[in-house]
């Protein structure tokens, strides 16, 4: 999946802040609900920026579940009705997220300057 320019924006806002707090509980979860719970929490950390941004979390949320599943922050498998299921990796999940941001030019740029997001923000808004 290839993001627009907003939508890398609001991924990366959130891995470079609020994404590092990451919880889940460690049940098994299918695809759509984990997508769903990150668009929400995508959601609440972008919302300071307006309603243009906070359109593009689902997008967000996509890209950035099935690179963690991936990665493996969440472990994959395949139950006896052929749905897949997948479950939090608390104890991977902090490192494959600092990869991640150290993998990204905006949370890179984003780190240098501190009215970075702010600035970025009001013009991909606009």
């Amino acid at each position: 999946m290839s993001l627009t320019d907003l939508q890398a924006h609001v991924l990366a806002y959130y891995t470079s802040g609020h994404g590092k707090e990451l919880s889940i509980t460690t049940r098994w979860y299918p695809h759509a609900e984990l997508i769903m719970i990150i668009d929400d929490k995508i959601g609440v950390a972008v919302r300071k920026f307006g309603r243009k941004a906070a359109r593009e979390t689902r997008a967000a949320a996509t890209e950035f579940v099935d690179t963690m599943i991936a990665q493996g922050g969440w472990s994959t498998q395949t139950n006896d009705f052929g749905g897949t299921m997948h479950q939090f990796q608390a104890d991977k999940f902090p490192g494959l997220l600092a990869a991640f941001n150290a993998s990204s030019p905006i949370v890179q740029a984003a780190a240098a300057d501190e009215t970075y997001w702010a600035e970025k923000f009001a013009e991909l808004t606009a």
